[in-house]
């Protein structure tokens, strides 16, 4: 079984007398549902709020934009990569909190966008590896194609201050 990805998206909300924008409010823009099992089923542990797959602002992945965002699926060749994975923010929306508490996720990290816009997404790895004849190939890791639809899927939501929006990431097995 593989590793899944999931993103969800949250912006940054003032009130209008913040004129100094100081005291926002992380506030999530995913399309979420009230959690029927969580209704039916107090008992159980369920998170209330769900967003289903089709709804999440990005649904691929690949081991090399997981190992470039977080360090995850990245011991084989340890490329380089933004960062360690930081755990849940402090301040995350109640909706994603929920969903990592009761989800199946072991992993968590966020950036804002900015972090993300400002990596260099134009390295280019390269490193060997054996086929399954013993026969040694060299191989590239390019972060522009690894990135790509990763980036557009940020570029259609983040309008915008890009330090105002934020992707919290869970990865689970």
């Amino acid at each position: 079984m593989g590793t899944i990805m999931l993103c969800y998206v949250e912006k940054m909300r003032f009130r209008r007398d913040d004129i100094l924008k100081q005291n926002g409010v992380w506030v999530t823009l995913d399309k979420w549902v009230k959690n029927e099992n969580a209704v039916l089923y107090p008992e159980q542990k369920h998170s209330l709020w769900h967003v289903d797959w089709g709804d999440l602002i990005y649904t691929g992945g690949g081991y090399w934009l997981h190992a470039i965002l977080a360090n995850q699926r990245n011991e084989y060749i340890t490329i380089p990569y933004i960062s360690n994975p930081k755990g849940m923010p402090n301040d995350v929306s109640e909706e994603i909190r929920q969903e990592f508490e009761y989800g199946e996720s072991q992993t968590c990290t966020w950036f804002t966008f900015d972090e993300i816009f400002n990596f260099n997404w134009d390295q280019k790895i390269k490193y060997e590896d054996y086929t399954m004849d013993n026969q040694l190939i060299t191989d590239v890791v390019d972060y522009t194609v690894s990135g790509e639809e990763f980036l557009r899927a940020l570029k259609r939501i983040g309008h915008g201050e890009p330090s105002h929006y934020r992707v919290v990431i869970m990865f689970h097995n």
